[in-house]
Protein backbone atom coordinates (compact mmCIF):
# COMPACT_ATOMS: atom_id res chain seq x y z
CA UNK A 1 0.00 0.00 0.00
CA UNK A 2 1.50 3.13 -0.92
CA UNK A 3 -0.29 6.01 0.93
CA UNK A 4 1.35 9.35 0.66
CA UNK A 5 -1.60 11.52 2.97
CA UNK A 6 -5.00 11.03 4.90
CA UNK A 7 -8.14 12.86 4.29
CA UNK A 8 -7.26 15.32 6.39
CA UNK A 9 -4.29 16.24 4.11
CA UNK A 10 -6.49 15.71 0.82
CA UNK A 11 -8.61 18.62 2.37
CA UNK A 12 -5.97 21.18 3.01
CA UNK A 13 -4.46 20.82 -0.38
CA UNK A 14 -8.04 21.80 -1.99
CA UNK A 15 -9.39 24.24 0.60
CA UNK A 16 -10.17 27.49 -1.16
CA UNK A 17 -10.82 27.13 -4.90
CA UNK A 18 -13.51 24.95 -6.82
CA UNK A 19 -12.73 21.57 -7.15
CA UNK A 20 -12.87 20.13 -10.34
CA UNK A 21 -13.11 16.24 -10.31
CA UNK A 22 -11.51 13.72 -13.36
CA UNK A 23 -13.50 10.97 -13.21
CA UNK A 24 -17.56 10.80 -13.26
CA UNK A 25 -17.82 7.07 -11.78
CA UNK A 26 -17.67 5.36 -8.67
CA UNK A 27 -14.07 6.67 -7.41
CA UNK A 28 -15.15 10.35 -8.47
CA UNK A 29 -18.61 10.33 -7.44
CA UNK A 30 -17.10 9.28 -3.85
CA UNK A 31 -14.72 12.52 -3.94
CA UNK A 32 -17.85 14.66 -4.89
CA UNK A 33 -19.73 12.93 -1.77
CA UNK A 34 -16.81 13.19 0.64
CA UNK A 35 -16.29 17.40 -0.53
CA UNK A 36 -19.87 18.07 0.10
CA UNK A 37 -19.48 16.71 3.42
CA UNK A 38 -16.86 18.86 3.91
CA UNK A 39 -18.25 21.81 2.33
CA UNK A 40 -16.18 22.06 -0.62
CA UNK A 41 -17.61 23.23 -3.57
CA UNK A 42 -17.41 20.40 -7.33
CA UNK A 43 -17.90 22.85 -9.84
CA UNK A 44 -17.31 20.28 -12.56
CA UNK A 45 -16.42 16.94 -13.70
CA UNK A 46 -14.66 16.11 -16.43
CA UNK A 47 -14.09 12.44 -18.03
CA UNK A 48 -12.78 11.25 -21.54
CA UNK A 49 -16.27 8.55 -22.24
CA UNK A 50 -18.61 10.47 -24.31
CA UNK A 51 -20.78 8.42 -23.11
CA UNK A 52 -20.79 10.55 -19.56
CA UNK A 53 -19.95 13.88 -21.71
CA UNK A 54 -22.90 16.61 -21.44
CA UNK A 55 -24.80 14.78 -19.31
CA UNK A 56 -25.03 15.49 -15.29
CA UNK A 57 -24.22 12.50 -12.42
CA UNK A 58 -25.33 13.65 -9.00
CA UNK A 59 -26.13 16.92 -10.58
CA UNK A 60 -22.78 17.96 -11.52
CA UNK A 61 -22.38 18.65 -15.36
CA UNK A 62 -19.61 16.14 -16.98
CA UNK A 63 -17.30 18.34 -19.63
CA UNK A 64 -14.80 16.61 -22.25
CA UNK A 65 -10.93 17.08 -21.00
CA UNK A 66 -10.65 20.28 -23.32
CA UNK A 67 -12.62 22.32 -20.75
CA UNK A 68 -9.73 22.37 -18.55
CA UNK A 69 -8.09 24.42 -21.21
CA UNK A 70 -11.39 26.65 -21.65
CA UNK A 71 -10.85 27.07 -17.55
CA UNK A 72 -7.16 28.12 -18.24
CA UNK A 73 -8.04 30.73 -20.65
CA UNK A 74 -10.70 32.06 -18.48
CA UNK A 75 -8.22 32.52 -15.96
CA UNK A 76 -10.87 30.83 -13.34
CA UNK A 77 -9.43 29.30 -10.17
CA UNK A 78 -9.50 25.56 -9.54
CA UNK A 79 -7.68 22.57 -8.59
CA UNK A 80 -8.30 19.45 -10.30
CA UNK A 81 -8.69 15.95 -7.94
CA UNK A 82 -7.84 12.77 -10.31
CA UNK A 83 -10.18 10.72 -8.68
CA UNK A 84 -10.27 7.37 -10.83
CA UNK A 85 -9.66 3.86 -9.75
CA UNK A 86 -7.01 2.88 -12.79
CA UNK A 87 -5.06 4.93 -14.82
CA UNK A 88 -4.13 7.64 -12.54
CA UNK A 89 -0.62 7.75 -14.28
CA UNK A 90 -1.77 7.93 -18.03
CA UNK A 91 -4.08 10.82 -16.98
CA UNK A 92 -1.42 12.90 -15.37
CA UNK A 93 0.71 12.43 -18.43
CA UNK A 94 -1.94 14.49 -20.54
CA UNK A 95 -2.52 17.03 -18.11
CA UNK A 96 0.80 18.78 -19.06
CA UNK A 97 -0.51 20.18 -22.25
CA UNK A 98 -3.13 22.04 -19.93
CA UNK A 99 -0.15 24.31 -18.80
CA UNK A 100 -1.44 22.70 -14.97
CA UNK A 101 1.14 23.30 -12.33
CA UNK A 102 1.69 20.33 -9.76
CA UNK A 103 0.34 22.68 -7.32
CA UNK A 104 -3.33 22.39 -8.99
CA UNK A 105 -3.34 18.75 -9.14
CA UNK A 106 -4.45 16.21 -6.69
CA UNK A 107 -4.39 12.42 -7.34
CA UNK A 108 -6.66 10.19 -5.33
CA UNK A 109 -4.55 7.60 -5.32
CA UNK A 110 -2.03 9.24 -3.32
CA UNK A 111 -4.21 9.08 -0.52
CA UNK A 112 -5.72 6.01 -1.05
CA UNK A 113 -5.79 3.11 -3.13
CA UNK A 114 -8.19 0.42 -1.24
CA UNK A 115 -12.05 0.53 -2.98
CA UNK A 116 -14.41 -1.41 -0.55
CA UNK A 117 -17.28 -3.99 -1.89
CA UNK A 118 -19.77 -5.15 0.50
CA UNK A 119 -22.20 -7.87 -0.64
CA UNK A 120 -24.85 -7.40 1.92
CA UNK A 121 -26.90 -10.15 0.48
CA UNK A 122 -25.64 -13.60 -0.25
CA UNK A 123 -28.11 -14.67 -2.37
CA UNK A 124 -30.73 -13.60 -5.71
CA UNK A 125 -33.34 -13.79 -7.58
CA UNK A 126 -32.39 -14.80 -10.66
CA UNK A 127 -29.94 -16.83 -12.66
CA UNK A 128 -28.02 -15.53 -15.04
CA UNK A 129 -25.87 -16.78 -17.70
CA UNK A 130 -22.50 -15.14 -16.53
CA UNK A 131 -23.49 -15.39 -12.36
CA UNK A 132 -22.23 -17.51 -10.01
CA UNK A 133 -26.19 -18.02 -8.90
CA UNK A 134 -26.87 -19.68 -12.22
CA UNK A 135 -24.40 -22.57 -11.52
CA UNK A 136 -26.43 -25.20 -9.25
CA UNK A 137 -25.18 -26.58 -5.99
CA UNK A 138 -22.49 -23.40 -6.30
CA UNK A 139 -21.75 -24.08 -2.51
CA UNK A 140 -21.73 -20.37 -1.71
CA UNK A 141 -23.38 -19.84 1.73
CA UNK A 142 -26.92 -17.54 1.19
CA UNK A 143 -28.09 -14.73 3.60
CA UNK A 144 -27.62 -11.29 4.63
CA UNK A 145 -25.84 -8.75 6.85
CA UNK A 146 -27.64 -7.25 9.71
CA UNK A 147 -27.48 -3.69 9.84
CA UNK A 148 -25.51 -3.69 13.18
CA UNK A 149 -22.74 -6.09 11.84
CA UNK A 150 -22.75 -3.60 8.54
CA UNK A 151 -22.69 -0.61 10.86
CA UNK A 152 -19.14 -2.31 12.54
CA UNK A 153 -17.83 -2.81 9.16
CA UNK A 154 -18.01 0.43 8.06
CA UNK A 155 -16.46 1.79 11.96
CA UNK A 156 -13.43 -1.05 10.83
CA UNK A 157 -13.21 0.74 7.78
CA UNK A 158 -13.28 4.29 8.79
CA UNK A 159 -10.98 3.07 11.69
CA UNK A 160 -8.14 1.58 9.12
CA UNK A 161 -7.91 3.56 6.12
CA UNK A 162 -6.69 7.28 5.47
CA UNK A 163 -9.16 8.47 2.45
CA UNK A 164 -12.77 5.75 2.31
CA UNK A 165 -15.09 7.56 0.34
CA UNK A 166 -17.42 5.43 -1.52
CA UNK A 167 -18.52 1.66 -1.18
CA UNK A 168 -20.22 -0.47 -3.33
CA UNK A 169 -22.97 -2.72 -1.88
CA UNK A 170 -23.21 -5.66 -4.30
CA UNK A 171 -20.93 -8.68 -6.02
CA UNK A 172 -23.16 -11.81 -6.60
CA UNK A 173 -25.99 -10.75 -4.73
CA UNK A 174 -29.19 -8.72 -5.45
CA UNK A 175 -29.02 -5.60 -2.74
CA UNK A 176 -32.86 -5.04 -2.94
CA UNK A 177 -33.36 -8.35 -1.58
CA UNK A 178 -31.99 -6.71 1.81
CA UNK A 179 -34.96 -5.26 4.05
CA UNK A 180 -32.77 -2.51 5.52
CA UNK A 181 -31.29 -0.93 2.26
CA UNK A 182 -32.58 2.34 2.95
CA UNK A 183 -31.27 2.34 6.19
CA UNK A 184 -28.12 1.07 4.89
CA UNK A 185 -27.42 3.95 2.59
CA UNK A 186 -28.68 6.55 4.88
CA UNK A 187 -26.00 5.33 7.29
CA UNK A 188 -23.04 5.65 4.94
CA UNK A 189 -24.59 9.07 3.59
CA UNK A 190 -23.91 10.10 7.48
CA UNK A 191 -20.61 8.86 7.70
CA UNK A 192 -20.16 10.65 4.12
CA UNK A 193 -19.73 8.07 2.11
CA UNK A 194 -21.11 7.34 -1.09
CA UNK A 195 -23.46 4.69 -1.71
CA UNK A 196 -23.55 2.43 -5.45
CA UNK A 197 -26.08 0.06 -5.57
CA UNK A 198 -26.55 -2.88 -8.83
CA UNK A 199 -29.49 -4.32 -9.56
CA UNK A 200 -31.33 -6.72 -11.79
CA UNK A 201 -34.75 -4.60 -10.94
CA UNK A 202 -36.82 -7.42 -11.37
CA UNK A 203 -37.77 -7.17 -8.22
CA UNK A 204 -41.41 -6.37 -6.63
CA UNK A 205 -40.35 -4.29 -3.72
CA UNK A 206 -42.08 -1.60 -4.74
CA UNK A 207 -42.10 -0.21 -0.98
CA UNK A 208 -38.56 -0.94 -0.81
CA UNK A 209 -38.15 0.51 -4.19
CA UNK A 210 -39.77 4.24 -2.97
CA UNK A 211 -37.87 3.69 0.45
CA UNK A 212 -34.32 3.33 -1.48
CA UNK A 213 -35.20 6.33 -3.56
CA UNK A 214 -35.90 8.33 -0.69
CA UNK A 215 -32.36 7.63 0.52
CA UNK A 216 -30.64 8.26 -2.70
CA UNK A 217 -28.20 6.19 -3.72
CA UNK A 218 -24.82 8.26 -5.39
CA UNK A 219 -25.07 5.42 -8.04
CA UNK A 220 -28.06 2.83 -9.19
CA UNK A 221 -26.61 0.23 -11.81
CA UNK A 222 -28.88 -1.46 -13.56
CA UNK A 223 -27.72 -4.87 -15.22
CA UNK A 224 -30.00 -5.54 -18.27
CA UNK A 225 -29.56 -7.97 -21.37
CA UNK A 226 -32.10 -6.82 -23.47
CA UNK A 227 -35.64 -5.15 -24.40
CA UNK A 228 -37.95 -8.10 -25.71
CA UNK A 229 -38.57 -11.12 -23.26
CA UNK A 230 -37.03 -13.68 -25.89
CA UNK A 231 -33.31 -11.85 -25.46
CA UNK A 232 -33.85 -10.90 -21.86
CA UNK A 233 -34.69 -14.49 -20.64
CA UNK A 234 -32.13 -15.94 -22.45
CA UNK A 235 -29.50 -14.49 -19.84
CA UNK A 236 -31.56 -13.34 -17.33
CA UNK A 237 -32.83 -16.45 -16.09
CA UNK A 238 -36.30 -16.07 -14.03
CA UNK A 239 -36.59 -12.53 -14.89
CA UNK A 240 -39.48 -10.63 -16.38
CA UNK A 241 -38.23 -7.88 -18.70
CA UNK A 242 -41.54 -5.92 -18.46
CA UNK A 243 -41.56 -6.05 -14.72
CA UNK A 244 -38.17 -4.35 -15.25
CA UNK A 245 -39.12 -1.74 -17.55
CA UNK A 246 -41.99 -0.48 -15.57
CA UNK A 247 -39.66 -0.65 -11.96
CA UNK A 248 -37.38 1.83 -14.42
CA UNK A 249 -40.26 4.33 -15.14
CA UNK A 250 -40.94 4.35 -11.69
CA UNK A 251 -37.34 4.95 -10.47
CA UNK A 252 -37.99 8.21 -12.71
CA UNK A 253 -41.20 9.43 -10.98
CA UNK A 254 -39.10 8.53 -7.42
CA UNK A 255 -36.71 10.56 -8.12
CA UNK A 256 -38.34 13.17 -9.98
CA UNK A 257 -40.66 13.03 -6.50
CA UNK A 258 -37.50 13.40 -4.18
CA UNK A 259 -35.48 15.64 -6.02
CA UNK A 260 -32.80 12.15 -6.32
CA UNK A 261 -29.60 12.99 -8.05
CA UNK A 262 -28.85 9.22 -8.05
CA UNK A 263 -26.91 8.50 -11.25
CA UNK A 264 -28.78 5.69 -12.78
CA UNK A 265 -26.86 4.26 -15.50
CA UNK A 266 -28.16 1.04 -17.24
CA UNK A 267 -25.68 -1.51 -17.82
CA UNK A 268 -26.46 -3.59 -21.05
CA UNK A 269 -24.70 -7.18 -21.52
CA UNK A 270 -24.17 -7.42 -25.12
CA UNK A 271 -24.66 -10.77 -26.33
CA UNK A 272 -25.33 -12.42 -30.10
CA UNK A 273 -28.58 -12.30 -29.18
CA UNK A 274 -29.42 -8.62 -28.22
CA UNK A 275 -26.78 -6.06 -30.12
CA UNK A 276 -29.74 -5.36 -32.61
CA UNK A 277 -33.24 -3.88 -32.36
CA UNK A 278 -33.09 -5.01 -28.54
CA UNK A 279 -30.61 -2.57 -28.29
CA UNK A 280 -31.67 0.08 -29.70
CA UNK A 281 -34.95 0.25 -27.73
CA UNK A 282 -33.29 0.00 -25.15
CA UNK A 283 -31.16 3.13 -25.77
CA UNK A 284 -34.21 4.77 -26.60
CA UNK A 285 -36.08 3.82 -23.46
CA UNK A 286 -32.99 5.52 -21.44
CA UNK A 287 -32.79 8.16 -23.41
CA UNK A 288 -36.62 9.15 -23.01
CA UNK A 289 -35.93 8.47 -18.84
CA UNK A 290 -32.81 10.09 -18.80
CA UNK A 291 -30.61 7.50 -17.84
CA UNK A 292 -27.23 6.88 -18.72
CA UNK A 293 -26.86 3.47 -21.24
CA UNK A 294 -23.24 1.22 -21.34
CA UNK A 295 -22.84 -1.27 -22.90
CA UNK A 296 -20.25 -3.91 -21.73
CA UNK A 297 -19.42 -7.28 -23.65
CA UNK A 298 -20.81 -10.25 -21.93
CA UNK A 299 -18.02 -12.33 -19.91
CA UNK A 300 -17.34 -16.09 -18.73
CA UNK A 301 -17.88 -15.88 -14.74
CA UNK A 302 -17.31 -16.36 -12.00
CA UNK A 303 -13.45 -16.65 -12.20
CA UNK A 304 -13.02 -20.53 -11.24
CA UNK A 305 -15.65 -21.41 -14.61
CA UNK A 306 -13.08 -19.18 -16.77
CA UNK A 307 -9.87 -21.34 -15.12
CA UNK A 308 -11.93 -24.77 -16.19
CA UNK A 309 -11.90 -23.95 -19.58
CA UNK A 310 -8.28 -22.35 -19.68
CA UNK A 311 -7.53 -25.70 -17.96
CA UNK A 312 -9.29 -27.55 -21.22
CA UNK A 313 -12.05 -28.60 -19.09
CA UNK A 314 -15.13 -25.93 -19.73
CA UNK A 315 -18.26 -26.80 -18.28
CA UNK A 316 -21.70 -27.65 -20.11
CA UNK A 317 -22.87 -24.40 -18.81
CA UNK A 318 -19.42 -22.48 -20.67
CA UNK A 319 -20.10 -24.10 -23.67
CA UNK A 320 -23.39 -23.06 -23.99
CA UNK A 321 -22.91 -19.17 -22.92
CA UNK A 322 -19.79 -19.43 -25.59
CA UNK A 323 -22.05 -19.92 -28.42
CA UNK A 324 -23.73 -16.67 -27.37
CA UNK A 325 -21.27 -14.34 -26.55
CA UNK A 326 -20.31 -11.61 -29.62
CA UNK A 327 -16.35 -12.54 -28.47
CA UNK A 328 -15.57 -15.93 -26.85
CA UNK A 329 -13.19 -16.23 -23.70
CA UNK A 330 -10.16 -17.25 -26.03
CA UNK A 331 -10.90 -14.60 -28.35
CA UNK A 332 -11.07 -12.14 -25.10
CA UNK A 333 -8.09 -13.29 -23.20
CA UNK A 334 -5.84 -12.64 -26.34
CA UNK A 335 -7.13 -9.23 -27.14
CA UNK A 336 -6.71 -8.15 -23.56
CA UNK A 337 -3.14 -9.41 -23.70
CA UNK A 338 -1.81 -6.60 -25.28
CA UNK A 339 -2.51 -4.47 -22.36
CA UNK A 340 -0.36 -6.25 -19.43
CA UNK A 341 -1.37 -4.90 -15.88
CA UNK A 342 1.35 -4.80 -13.19
CA UNK A 343 -0.07 -7.39 -10.46
CA UNK A 344 -3.78 -7.47 -10.65
CA UNK A 345 -5.88 -4.34 -9.63
CA UNK A 346 -8.68 -6.62 -8.37
CA UNK A 347 -6.59 -8.37 -6.13
CA UNK A 348 -4.87 -5.69 -4.94
CA UNK A 349 -6.96 -2.66 -5.05
CA UNK A 350 -9.92 -4.05 -3.57
CA UNK A 351 -10.92 -5.85 -0.55
CA UNK A 352 -14.30 -7.14 -0.72
CA UNK A 353 -16.41 -8.70 2.25
CA UNK A 354 -19.02 -11.22 1.96
CA UNK A 355 -22.49 -10.97 3.78
CA UNK A 356 -21.28 -13.51 6.56
CA UNK A 357 -17.78 -11.14 7.26
CA UNK A 358 -16.24 -14.16 4.84
CA UNK A 359 -13.45 -12.28 2.94
CA UNK A 360 -12.64 -13.77 -1.01
CA UNK A 361 -8.86 -12.83 -2.58
CA UNK A 362 -11.46 -10.53 -4.88
CA UNK A 363 -14.49 -10.14 -6.75
CA UNK A 364 -14.79 -12.06 -9.08
CA UNK A 365 -14.37 -15.37 -7.41
CA UNK A 366 -16.63 -17.85 -5.62
CA UNK A 367 -15.28 -20.99 -3.89
CA UNK A 368 -15.01 -20.45 -0.73
CA UNK A 369 -12.21 -23.04 -0.01
CA UNK A 370 -9.87 -22.22 -2.49
CA UNK A 371 -10.56 -17.96 -2.77
CA UNK A 372 -11.05 -17.27 0.69
CA UNK A 373 -8.21 -14.89 2.80
CA UNK A 374 -9.68 -14.66 5.81
CA UNK A 375 -13.30 -15.86 7.36
CA UNK A 376 -14.22 -12.47 9.17
CA UNK A 377 -13.18 -9.43 8.50
CA UNK A 378 -13.79 -7.51 11.74
CA UNK A 379 -11.14 -9.61 13.29
CA UNK A 380 -8.83 -9.23 10.58
CA UNK A 381 -6.07 -6.89 9.71
CA UNK A 382 -5.22 -5.06 6.67
CA UNK A 383 -1.29 -6.90 6.82
CA UNK A 384 -3.43 -10.00 7.67
CA UNK A 385 -5.56 -9.23 4.51
CA UNK A 386 -2.99 -8.39 2.28
CA UNK A 387 -1.64 -11.72 3.49
CA UNK A 388 -3.67 -14.20 2.49
CA UNK A 389 -3.87 -12.34 -1.24
CA UNK A 390 -0.32 -12.43 -1.62
CA UNK A 391 -0.55 -15.98 -0.92
CA UNK A 392 -3.70 -17.59 -3.27
CA UNK A 393 -2.83 -19.97 -5.03
CA UNK A 394 -6.05 -19.29 -7.41
CA UNK A 395 -4.32 -15.87 -7.90
CA UNK A 396 -1.13 -17.88 -9.36
CA UNK A 397 -3.98 -19.54 -11.82
CA UNK A 398 -5.65 -16.82 -13.00
CA UNK A 399 -2.83 -14.24 -13.92
CA UNK A 400 -1.14 -17.19 -16.01
CA UNK A 401 -3.63 -17.39 -18.04
CA UNK A 402 -4.68 -13.15 -18.75
CA UNK A 403 -7.94 -13.49 -16.60
CA UNK A 404 -7.18 -10.17 -14.82
CA UNK A 405 -6.86 -8.45 -18.07
CA UNK A 406 -9.92 -10.95 -19.39
CA UNK A 407 -11.99 -9.72 -16.81
CA UNK A 408 -11.12 -6.00 -16.68
CA UNK A 409 -11.71 -5.76 -20.69
CA UNK A 410 -9.02 -4.21 -21.16
CA UNK A 411 -8.44 -3.21 -25.43
CA UNK A 412 -11.94 -2.52 -25.51
CA UNK A 413 -10.95 -1.42 -29.03
CA UNK A 414 -9.88 -4.89 -30.23
CA UNK A 415 -13.11 -6.25 -27.84
CA UNK A 416 -15.15 -4.72 -30.44
CA UNK A 417 -13.71 -5.29 -33.51
CA UNK A 418 -14.22 -8.68 -32.58
CA UNK A 419 -17.37 -8.79 -31.66
CA UNK A 420 -18.20 -6.66 -35.25
CA UNK A 421 -17.04 -9.65 -37.29
CA UNK A 422 -20.14 -12.19 -35.65
CA UNK A 423 -23.14 -12.35 -36.93
CA UNK A 424 -26.09 -10.93 -35.22
CA UNK A 425 -28.80 -13.78 -33.72
CA UNK A 426 -30.55 -10.77 -32.34
CA UNK A 427 -34.47 -12.15 -31.71
CA UNK A 428 -36.80 -9.53 -31.73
Amino acid sequence: MKYSGTGEDILRQVAGRPVVIWGARMTGIGFARFAKTNSLEVSAFIDSDPALQGSKVNGIAVHKPNYLQDLQEQKKPFILVVAVALKADEIKTKLSKYGLEESDVVVYSDYCDLFYTIDIVGTCNLKCASCVHSIEDHGMPKGIMSLDTFKSVIAKIKSESRLFTHVSLYNWGEPFMHPNLPEIIDHLHENGVAAAVSSNLSVRFKDRLDSTMRAAPDILKVSISGYYPEAYNATHGGGDINLVKSNMYRLRYLMDKYGSNTYVDVNYHLYRDNNGKNLQKMQELCQELGFALSTVQALVMPLERAIDYCEGKPSADTIALSKNLLVDIGEGIKASSVVKSEGCPFRDNQININFDLNVPVCCTVSDRLTATVNRNYLTATLPEISHGKENAKICTKCMSFGLPEYNLGYNKKGWDEIAATKTSLDVA
